[in-house]
């Protein structure tokens, strides 16, 4: 009796071990990897070490294996020495095992400032949670992969993505291994705020939309990651010409605060996020046809496309200038937008040529002669401006630029109270200077007339001159 009693005292206290749901351990993961004692996980600390060690019990759990010879991953950055948590389900299939599929979420967060723990529970202890439950249900179902998967806890993130480029540069640099799909998977855990789970980078994948489509969870597609202020761990992947998937449930949770604790995480949605992700990876796992669109985001390129359009929303000012006098006309407000194509001498070169029509509303104050000095006619100007421009680059697309050349100006519709034909075809000189970062970029142009404003040999000597900030749109 004795016997049976012990027996079903210890059923009762390690049956519920095993009986509890994904969300119950999704739960328990995150409230570990956010909590006090963990400080906030800074990476190359001990509390982010402890955070390692945690997924690494949770591997061997899982029976999961090593990708190298040790379950961490050292790699230095700037001098200092950081670590990843890298483990692989074997592929099953000999024509598709030697392909790979990682998944990958950074563990780090950004420790304490000025006394406050910052314990980043949707950065990223949801995503590190996630990837836990997906190993575990990978590894139950581990005859169903035809290709290997990769699991990879990064650290180092929040300082520069140093964990994911590290790892990328192993596997795709040193080991030269076949990656067919990068997932990075941060910030999932404001699921019913978002109203749906986020995928940027579906156009990388062919038929990416159809590949991805689920009926379980609402998914917002974006063809391409595109902030240029705003990175995760796909960097090292895509610019590698390597189908990626940025993985989030957007920017709901008190990003990079001490308020993004575990008790706000939406833990029923973290489930069906790992649910989804499980049977994504299972599937395109074992699909022979995935392949890659041979598209990748503007921000990821490695150099310049051959050939690039882009589009301007311009403002700026206009003048008049008097060689021949001892005055000049004062500035008046002009603005307009901007059409250009630029074609670029190889993907890695300093120089490009660029072609441009700019339409803008032009102004400037012009000498009454009845009284020069003390007041102005003001013009106004419908105008084309068609720049033509040798352009000098750095060579990537986040890099300075300069451009000389000349330009086309032709105007419209012309408004000024004086007694002499405005030419309305122009000709001059143009400079542009600016920067591109990724799909975006800032630039000033200048364009200045070299052919007279009047007609006429008695009309007096005027040119015109027009300098313009930009905000530019590539694509």
């Amino acid at each position: 009796m004795k016997k049976a009693s012990l027996c079903l005292l210890l059923a009762a206290l390690v049956v519920p071990l095993f009986s509890q749901t994904r969300q119950e351990r999704l739960s328990e993961h995150v409230y570990y990897f956010a909590s006090d004692s963990l400080r906030g996980r800074a990476a190359g600390s001990e509390d982010a070490a402890k955070a390692a060690a945690y997924i690494v019990n949770e591997y061997e759990s899982m029976g999961l294996k090593p990708l190298y010879e040790d379950w961490y991953m050292p790699f230095k950055s700037n001098g200092n020495a950081y670590k990843n948590v890298v483990a692989v389900l074997e592929g099953n299939d000999p024509e598709l095992k030697d392909q790979y599929i990682v998944l990958g979420a950074h563990y780090d967060h950004l420790g304490i400032k000025k006394g406050e723990i910052y314990n980043g529970a949707d950065d990223n202890a949801s995503g590190s949670a996630a990837l836990i439950e997906i190993a575990r249900a990978l590894s139950a179902n581990r005859d169903r992969l035809k290709r290997t998967v990769v699991i990879a806890a990064f650290d180092a993130e929040e300082l520069g993505l140093y964990g994911s480029n590290a790892l990328a540069s192993r596997m795709l640099e040193e080991d030269s291994l076949d990656v067919r799909l990068m997932m990075s998977i941060d910030m999932v855990g404001w699921y019913k705020a978002s109203g749906n789970l986020i995928l940027e980078g579906v156009a990388t994948i062919k038929n990416g939309r159809k590949v991805l489509q689920s009926e379980k969870i609402n998914l917002k597609f974006k063809n391409f990651e595109w902030s240029p202020v705003t990175a995760t761990d796909t960097e090292g992947f895509a610019r590698k010409q390597i189908p990626t998937l940025a993985v989030s449930t957007g920017m709901k949770s008190p990003y990079h605060k001490p308020e993004d604790d575990a008790d706000l995480i939406d833990y029923e949605g973290l489930d069906k996020v790992s649910e989804y992700l499980t049977d994504l990876t299972l599937e395109v796992a074992s699909d022979k046809g995935f392949s890659s669109s041979g598209r990748v985001a503007r921000k990821h390129m490695d150099g310049h496309p051959i050939l690039e359009t882009g589009l301007s929303l311009n403002v700026g000012s206009s003048h008049f200038e008097f060689p021949e006098a001892a005055f000049e006309g004062k500035t008046g407000f002009s603005y307009g937008a901007g059409l250009s194509a630029q074609l670029n001498f190889g993907r890695r070169s300093f120089c490009a040529l660029k072609g441009e029509a700019i339409y803008a509303r032009t102004s400037a104050l012009y000498p009454d002669a009845a009284d020069t000095y003390s007041s102005s006619l003001k013009y106004k100007g419908d105008e084309l401006f068609v720049p033509v421009q040798f352009l000098f680059q750095g060579r990537s697309m986040q890099n300075l630029f300069l451009g000389f050349g000349g330009y086309y100006n032709h105007k419209f519709k012309i408004s000024l109270p004086v007694d002499q034909t405005i030419i309305s075809d122009n000709y001059g000189l143009a400079a542009e200077w600016g920067f591109k970062l990724g799909g975006f970029g800032m630039s000033v142009i200048w364009m200045s007339s070299l052919t007279p404003f009047f007609e006429g040999a008695a009309s007096p000597s005027v040119k015109q001159s027009t300098a313009l900030f930009r905000i530019n749109k590539y694509f």
